[in-house]
């Protein structure tokens, strides 16, 4: 009688095993939307500053940028709500980018693109504080 306890607890052992396995997977799976879109906006930050400085570097920024702001319309739906702050300070990054770029597009001068190369180092380390905060989230 005492072998009917102990099977009794390995097949019980058994049954549960894949349920507990299945909701761990499926935690693990649904990897919160904020996550690839920060990585989005990431990588696309990451391509404004490694722009080579030729004479289609302002042509170069300018399309680059136009996909900065297009994962940063991702990141606000996805993060607005939980990391408002962040966001915010990425947002008024992102709008000093678009006005010393298009100040440096109209008029080209060491002046404006160095305002340039300033706005997009500032928005790298806005950025970088909204990564350290979604980091846990994701």
């Amino acid at each position: 009688m005492r072998r009917r306890p102990a099977q009794f607890l390995a097949a019980a052992a058994i049954m549960t095993a894949p349920i507990t396995m299945a909701g761990c997977g499926g935690d693990d799976d649904e990897t919160p939307a904020v996550c690839s879109s920060v990585d989005s906006l990431k990588a696309s930050v990451s391509k404004l500053t490694d722009v080579t400085i030729d004479q289609n570097a302002l042509t170069t920024l300018q399309d680059d940028f136009s996909q900065v702001q297009s994962d940063l319309s991702d990141v606000k739906s996805d993060a607005k709500d939980e990391f408002g702050t962040e966001v915010d300070a990425v947002d008024q990054a992102v709008s000093s980018v678009s006005s010393s770029l298009s100040a440096a597009t109209s008029s080209p001068s060491a002046q404006t693109v160095t305002a340039v190369a300033t706005d997009v180092q500032a928005l790298g380390t806005s950025l970088t504080a909204l990564t350290d905060a979604v980091k846990n989230t994701c």
